[in-house]
C-alpha cells in the first residue's frame, strides 16, 4: 500500500535533501507492516521521538528470513527503516550485527544532514532485537 505524495510534498523533499530511492522507500511503504509469527518483535523510541517496532523472522541457521516495521515519524525514519530491512534480508544475524548507520546512508543514496540521526535510529532498534533475539536463543539451548 503505497501513499500518494503531492507535488509540493514531493517538491520539499527532494529540496531538503532525500534522494529519489529514499522517497521512494518512503512512499512505497517498503516493508511496513508486522510478520505473522516473528522470531523477535522489539521496540525502539528514539531521542527525536520517532519510534520503530521491528518484527524478524530468523531461521534455524541464524539467517533472516524476513524483516518488517512500524514507525510513528517522519520520512526519514521510515526510509531508513525500510533500507535496513531490506538490507537485512537473506542474511545472516552476524553480519546484521555488523550493520551501520554508513551502510543505511549507502543504500539510501543520501538524506537531508537533519535526517542523518534517523539512521541511528533503524541501527539502535536493529541492535536491541539482535540483543533480544540471542537472549531468548540462549535460554532455548539450555
Amino acid at each position: 500500500m503505497s501513499r500518494k505524495l503531492s507535488e509540493e510534498e514531493l517538491k520539499l523533499m527532494v529540496e531538503s535533501g532525500y534522494s529519489s530511492k529514499a522517497i521512494k522507500l518512503y512512499v512505497d511503504n517498503v516493508n511496513v507492516g508486522k510478520l505473522e509469527n516473528p522470531t523477535v518483535v522489539t521496540t525502539f523510541l528514539g531521542s527525536c521521538g520517532d519510534l520503530i517496532k521491528l518484527y524478524l523472522k530468523i531461521n534455524e541457521k541464524n539467517i533472516i528470513d524476513d524483516a518488517k516495521f512500524y514507525y510513528l515519524g517522519c520520512p526519514g525514519s521510515a526510509s531508513s527503516a525500510s533500507a535496513m530491512t531490506t538490507l537485512l534480508k537473506g542474511n545472516p544475524v552476524d553480519k546484521a550485527k555488523k550493520m551501520t548507520g554508513d551502510d543505511i546512508l549507502t543504500e539510501l543514496g543520501g538524506l537531508p544532514k537533519s535526517k542523518l540521526d534517523c539512521t541511528t535510529l533503524s541501527i539502535k532498534t536493529l541492535r536491541k532485537a539482535i540483543a533480544e533475539y540471542e537472549k531468548l536463543k540462549g535460554r532455548l539451548e539450555i
